[in-house]
């Protein structure tokens, strides 16, 4: 039977030395605190010398914050022994946590114990940071679980890691029966699909792969996106787009209708261009015809003068009430075919509608004219023969121009002379009289003094801000442009920006706004995120140089795109082959687009979603239709519709505080009317800072007093 080895004492110097160079601190102290000794380990640790340790003794090393020392101290007096984890205090103050192991020695005519420690802090600090770590692991599985995605992970060796409960629902499979399963194992219907190839293209290339694709097994269409993992393996997130896909593909079946209609209507198209461009109970050409017929002659002949006849009927209507449409139609008829006898070749005739006519005669002399309104006048005054003998009389008037002619103008001059030759009595014709000219003289010295502004420097820009009714600060200007007539006083924009169009001067005059806008919203660089609209006509649109213009102006400004935004009406957006195309291009600047006074023209709700645009402004006709249930249903209807196209709404022309409510109600982001600011001089708006360490314009008062719950958040 072996015995055990013989214990061997330690010789005296190795106590010393591992008194001396042991990895822990050691302290060698009576049961009341009093430091007899310290080794090196202990003098490091405590940050104190031997003799300081021995002067302080126990009640200088132990942070009295800590209530554990009295237990320690009470325990080794009971049990002859403590081990645990206290906080010491160093020679500094600061504390640490500590492994302290403490008895008393037996034997000897003084009683002694000995202390033993070591430091914890980095101890300490690796559990809170296994904790944290923990924590955070636990809260990315709880929010694997919560979501709507279902969600698995695989490792570098396929073999599935984890499965969330809305992947174990969709698949119907289990979690236990899954995790630690090869993949292709289990789901053998995944191998020669586009998701099998989705996932060992993520693994070959560590990047993100997506795919859409049909998953036969579970009937599941979904869209799956699969991302490498740093430590090896894949991450795969997919959704089931079963209901979408089957949205598509309705869709898709709706289009293909639609195209079949479409080439149903364009075959049909050829024989409803004639319906189109000619009246169908005389067979002449009503208005559009007219002017495509005026178009094609003065594309063959631009310099050619013209002359307009604007025929109307005396007492037509008389016909009507009193022997009956029939009766009405068959005159028309007559009338029709009288003047196409006497237009011949040469002249244009068209039916404007009712028992309007209009004769369009080329380079015709004064005296040409008048015999061919007498004609016309004595040809219609002959009796005509509907089931009664009827006679009337024509009224006619004249207006002609010797320049290349402008359709428009002469058909608004003919149409006042054939009222003035009415109001004497019809049966005669009228010259547009000296009276109208004088009008025309009007225009044409707006023209005049209009060239001679924009060489002198008569022009200048007020500026009406918007609200913003979700920040509290101004986030709209609009550029309003203002002439300062050397003799008439500030003449009004409705005044000459039409003859600026008439005239050819628009795009000279809308580049002097742009550039003065362009300086301005520069100096307004410290507002955040102002932006400063300017109104664009479509004849500045049509030549296509727009996108250009704008870059330049803001490269030499060293402007931001996301400050400056131009508004265009809705009837730009009419021929949508040009406007909109280069819309596009001034969108892709950076520059915002904006329909001003949205409603009352060209487009609708159902083509808002074609538009290019970011902002809505809403015409103040709307604005005023507030407090009725149908401006309130057609405004919300407008706002809903725009956000859900990403895009602003500014309502315009707010003058109540009743008004400014019901938009915030509805959504409104922004508004501006004269309750809220007149147009003004830059240095007159009221932008001044509240704070200029905020750098946040100050809030309207009007604004303010709209109730922040009812504000759009």
């Amino acid at each position: 039977m072996s015995q055990c080895p013989t214990s061997t004492s330690l010789p005296d110097g190795a106590y010393e030395a591992l008194f001396t160079h042991g990895i822990d601190g050691f302290l060698l102290a009576s049961p009341e605190g009093e430091i007899l000794r310290a080794n090196p380990r202990a003098c490091e640790l405590l940050g104190r010398s031997e003799a300081e340790l021995i002067e302080v003794g126990r009640a200088g090393l132990v942070d009295r914050r800590d209530p554990r020392w009295v237990e320690a101290v009470e325990r080794r007096g009971r049990d002859g022994a403590y081990r645990g984890v206290l906080r010491l205090r160093r020679g500094d103050g600061s504390t640490f946590p500590a492994e302290v192991s403490t008895a008393l020695l037996p034997g000897g005519d003084t009683p002694l114990a000995y202390v033993s420690f070591r430091d914890m802090t980095a101890a300490e600090a690796e559990a809170a940071r296994t904790a944290e770590s923990r924590r955070a692991a636990a809260e990315v599985v709880d929010s694997l679980e919560s979501f709507s995605d279902m969600y698995f992970g695989v490792d570098a060796d396929w073999r599935i890691t984890y499965i969330n409960a809305q992947a174990e629902a969709r698949l119907g499979v289990s979690r236990d029966d899954v995790v630690g399963r090869d993949l292709w194992q289990h789901f053998p219907d995944l191998l020669g699909t586009p998701f099998e190839e989705a996932y060992r293209e993520a693994v070959r290339t560590r990047r993100p792969v997506t795919v859409e694709a049909c998953y036969a097994a579970a009937d599941l269409w979904a869209e799956t996106r699969v991302f490498p993992l740093r430590r090896g393996g894949l991450g795969v997130y997919f959704r089931d787009v079963g209901e979408r896909r089957a949205m598509e593909q309705e869709r898709e079946r709706l289009l293909t209708a639609e195209r079949r209609a479409r080439t149903d209507a364009e075959r049909a198209q050829h024989d409803l261009a004639h319906r189109a461009t000619h009246d169908d109970l005389t067979g002449l050409p009503n208005r559009t015809g007219l002017v495509q017929q005026v178009g094609a002659v003065l594309d063959r002949w631009p310099v050619a003068g013209m002359t307009l006849l604007f025929i109307d009927l005396d007492r037509f209507k008389l016909v009507n009430d009193s022997l009956g449409h029939a009766a009405g139609d068959a005159l028309l008829a007559v009338a029709a075919s009288r003047l196409a006898e006497l237009a011949g070749s040469t002249e244009l005739v068209a039916r404007f509608g009712g028992d309007e006519f209009v004769m369009a005669m080329f380079d015709a002399s004064v005296v040409a004219a008048d015999r061919m309104a007498a004609a016309v006048i004595a040809a219609l005054s002959e009796p005509v023969e509907t089931g009664a003998r009827l006679a009337v009389t024509a009224s006619v008037g004249m207006a002609s121009s010797a320049v290349p002619a402008d359709l428009d103008t002469l058909l608004r001059e003919a149409d006042a002379a054939m009222h003035r030759a009415k109001d004497g009595g019809g049966g005669r014709a009228a010259w547009f009289d000296e009276q109208m000219h004088l009008q025309s003289v009007h225009r044409v010295r707006t023209e005049r003094d209009l060239r001679l502004a924009l060489e002198r420097d008569e022009l200048f820009l007020e500026y009406q801000p918007a609200f913003d009714l979700r920040f509290e600060r101004i986030t709209h200007v609009e550029a309003l442009v203002r002439w300062r007539h050397p003799e008439r006083g500030v003449v009004p924009p409705l005044e000459f920006v039409p003859v600026a169009e008439e005239a050819g001067l628009i795009g000279r005059l809308g580049e002097w706004v742009l550039g003065r806008v362009v300086e301005q919203a520069t100096r307004w660089a410290h507002v955040p995120g102002l932006r400063v609209w300017v109104n664009v006509s479509p004849r500045q649109l049509a030549d296509g140089r727009m996108p250009d213009v704008l870059a330049t102006h803001l490269a030499r400004a060293g402007l931001g795109a996301d400050r400056l935004g131009i508004e265009v009406t809705e009837s730009t957006f009419a021929d949508s082959s040009c406007m909109a195309a280069v819309l596009e291009e001034v969108r892709a600047l950076g520059v915002a687009v904006a329909i001003d006074d949205f409603g009352t023209g060209y487009s609708s709700l159902a083509r808002l979603g074609d538009l290019p645009v970011d902002v809505i402004k809403i015409d103040r006709s709307f604005v005023q239709d507030l407090g009725t249930a149908r401006g309130e249903a057609v405004l919300s209807s407008i706002v809903t519709l725009a956000h859900a196209l990403d895009a602003e709404v500014i309502a315009e022309g707010v003058e109540t505080l009743e008004q400014l409510r019901a938009l915030s109600v509805l959504g409104a982001d922004s508004a501006s009317g004269f309750l809220l600011a007149r147009p003004a001089a830059p240095e007159h708006l009221p932008m001044v800072l509240a704070d200029p360490a905020s750098a946040r314009p100050q809030l309207h008062p009007s604004v303010a007093r709209v109730p922040r719950e009812l504000r759009v958040h």
